[in-house]
């Protein structure tokens, strides 16, 4: 296998994050596609560029080519999420390691996408393990959301990478977890 080369991403990267995005996205999958993950949401360019200007979009590229990203923003980025709302909302009410999640400094990790044809090659752990220790001393915890149906991504989450199932939400009868996970001191 090629080497693979994790950095942030930067303005001649957001096409390629935009096109990985819509070719992952659940409208535009087959229901046995959906079976290995999917995205609920799709970006443009200008919110891809601005997600890369707050916290970051950590890239992977093998051979020259993004074949991966996974965002991070502020709880305060102007998003624009129903759903991300809602998420951040949940923190009065969820609770990791005995504490409630609005008391930690804590920041949106996602979306992550992996390109179907290099899934299966640590690129997600490469990538979580990038976004953390760029981000080790700023934040206590890391918050994501996953959509109840994407059990691929639960499995990776949850399971792969260690994070913990802090409770779920609902909007527009949609079923989502929270998940957590800390983030280290530098």
């Amino acid at each position: 296998m090629s080497s693979i080369l994790y950095r942030r991403a930067g303005p001649a990267d957001y096409p390629a994050i935009v096109e990985l995005n819509k070719a992952n996205f659940f409208a535009n999958l087959s229901e046995d596609e959906r079976r290995d993950g999917f995205l609920s949401a799709v970006f443009t360019v200008e919110q891809i560029g601005a997600m890369a200007e707050d916290l970051g979009i950590t890239v992977a590229l093998i051979d020259g080519q993004v074949v991966g990203f996974l965002c991070a923003f502020r709880n305060d980025f102007n998003h624009g999420s129903p759903v991300v709302a809602k998420m951040i909302e949940s923190y009065d009410y969820l609770s990791f390691e005995g504490r409630l999640l609005d008391t930690y400094k804590s920041y949106a990790y996602g979306p992550v996408c992996i390109d179907r044809t290099h899934r299966r090659q640590g690129l997600l752990r490469g990538l979580f393990e990038e976004q953390k220790r760029e981000l080790a001393g700023r934040f206590d915890v890391g918050v994501a959301l996953i959509a109840r149906t994407n059990q691929h991504s639960m499995d990776a989450h949850v399971a792969g990478l260690g994070m913990t199932d802090v409770g779920s939400f609902e909007v527009g009868g949609n079923l989502f977890a929270t998940v957590a996970f800390r983030v280290k001191a530098r």
